[in-house]
This record gives C-alpha cells, sequence and structure tokens, in this order.
C-alpha cells in the first residue's frame, strides 16, 4: 500500500515538472517574440502582400507606384496622345490636300489645251503656285507691251522662282510637327528605360528597408518599374510608324508639286510662243 502512495507521488510530481518546464520555455521566449514583432509588423505596413483573387493590374501598378514612375508613366501617355492627334490632324490635312490638287489639276489642264490661261485657285497648294504665277505673268504684260526673246526667258526664270517660293511654304505646312513625332519616337523609350531603372532602385530600397528577399515581396515594385517601359515602348512604336508614313507623304507631295512646277512653266511658255508678242 505504501508503495502504491509513493508511486502515485511520483507520477504526480513528474507531470509537475514538465507543466512547469513547458511553462519556463514558453516564458523565455515571450522577450523573443516581443523583440520581432515591429518587423513584422513593419514589413506587412510597408508591402502588403495581395492577398489570393486581388486584382493587380495595370491602374493597381500605377497607383501604387513611386511618384517619379508616376511622373514618367504620365508624360509618356501624354505624348501617346499627342501622336494620335497629330496622326489624325496630318491626315485630314493631306487628304484635302491630295483632293485639292487633284481637281485643281484638272481644270488646269483642261484650260491648258485651249488658248486661255486656267483660273487660279486658292484652295490647293497647286493652285496657290499658279496664282503667284500668273500675277507676275499679269505684271509682265501690263509693263510689257512687247517683248524678245531674252525677256520670255527671264519671265520663265521668275515664274519658277515665285511658284518655289509658294511649294517651300506649303511643304513647310506640310511638315509642321513632324519635329513633335521625332521627337517623341527617339526619346520615349529612354524615358521609361528611366522610369524603369528608378522603380527597380526603388525596390532594392524596399528590400533593404524589410529584409526580405520573398517574391511576394519584390515582384510587385519590379512589375510597377517595367510598366514605365511598357508606356515608354507604347507611345514610341506609333511615333516612329506614322513618322515614316508623313515622311513619305511629303516626298510624294514633294514630287508632285515639282512636276506641277514644270507642267506650269511649260503651259507659259507655249501660251509665249504662240502669242508671239504680247
Amino acid at each position: 500500500m505504501s508503495d502504491f502512495r509513493i508511486s502515485d507521488h511520483a507520477r504526480t510530481g513528474c507531470r509537475l515538472s514538465k507543466r512547469l518546464a513547458a511553462l519556463i520555455g514558453l516564458i523565455a521566449a515571450i522577450p523573443g517574440l516581443v523583440l520581432a514583432a515591429p518587423d513584422l509588423v513593419q514589413s506587412a505596413a510597408i508591402n502588403p502582400i495581395p492577398l489570393a483573387g486581388m486584382e493587380f493590374g495595370v491602374r493597381e501598378m500605377f497607383m501604387q507606384s513611386h511618384i517619379v514612375v508616376k511622373i514618367v508613366i504620365t508624360v509618356l501617355a501624354l505624348s501617346s496622345l499627342i501622336t494620335w492627334a497629330i496622326l489624325i490632324e496630318k491626315t485630314l490635312v493631306f487628304a484635302n490636300a491630295r483632293r485639292a490638287n487633284a481637281r485643281f489639276l484638272v481644270e488646269f489642264r483642261r484650260y491648258a489645251q485651249g488658248n486661255e490661261l486656267p483660273p487660279t485657285d486658292s484652295a490647293s497648294p497647286m493652285g496657290r503656285m499658279w496664282q503667284v504665277a500668273r500675277e507676275e505673268f499679269e505684271l509682265f504684260k501690263k509693263s510689257h507691251t512687247t517683248a524678245s526673246p531674252h525677256n520670255f526667258d527671264r519671265l520663265l526664270q521668275r515664274l519658277a522662282l515665285q511658284a518655289g517660293v509658294i511649294q517651300d511654304q506649303e511643304l513647310a505646312r506640310f511638315g509642321t510637327l513632324m519635329g513633335v513625332l521625332a521627337t517623341i519616337g527617339s526619346t520615349s523609350p529612354f524615358t521609361g528605360l528611366f522610369g524603369t531603372v528608378w522603380g527597380i532602385l526603388n525596390s532594392f530600397a524596399h528590400i533593404a528597408v524589410t529584409r526580405s528577399t520573398n517574391l511576394s515581396v519584390v515582384a510587385p515594385g519590379i512589375a510597377e518599374a517595367l510598366l514605365a517601359t511598357a508606356i515608354g515602348l507604347f507611345a514610341a512604336i506609333p511615333a516612329v510608324i506614322i513618322y515614316n508614313k508623313f515622311v513619305r507623304d511629303i516626298n510624294g507631295f514633294v514630287s508632285s508639286l515639282d512636276n506641277f512646277s514644270a507642267e506650269l512653266i511649260t503651259v507659259v511658255s507655249r501660251r509665249l510662243d504662240a502669242a508671239g508678242t504680247l
């Protein structure tokens, strides 16, 4: 009976010893948890990990990006809008100029077949070239009742010069805003790259603060940084394509206006040859 009591007390003392050891271990772990808690709270506050199913699209990346990256993306977005506005404006201007030139050229050639000089037309580039040329021709007629072949040659030279001045003015008008397209196309990728580099630097600084290289911590910052490069390419590629298209269109106008200038001189020269004298 006494042996049973002794063994019962021994088991009870063993259980108390185990519980006491567990309690001491828990008390010893409390300071470590207290010291680690601020770092955990700071990490969660600085870079909250997106929950499953949470959207992380372009808008979210833009809103969470650094202020410098936001400025870069905003500038690139405005540059893209300017590019498309120039596309619409230039397309309308070039289309109207082509139609006006085509209408005037039909009338010009129809009158050129007869004995009358074609009428002027200020609505088209070719019409404006012919307008100044005809004004010069009328001034020549008023100041010369008779003229020699030398006077005719000088008249044709002046007509060519007058038409050339108007041609240069028209081509300069067609070329407006082309420098803007060239600037956007050449600088947008580097502007976007600047935003990317800044965003990556900010991400590395964030890693240093949080002392964590977890992908969920690094990936959002890298994605926000790469968004700047994507927007830069989105602004640059259309600008380069549109610029090259308009360069081809302007070269086409150069060729057509050069041909019309030669045709203009030919018509006037033929008219002078037929009249003999003024």
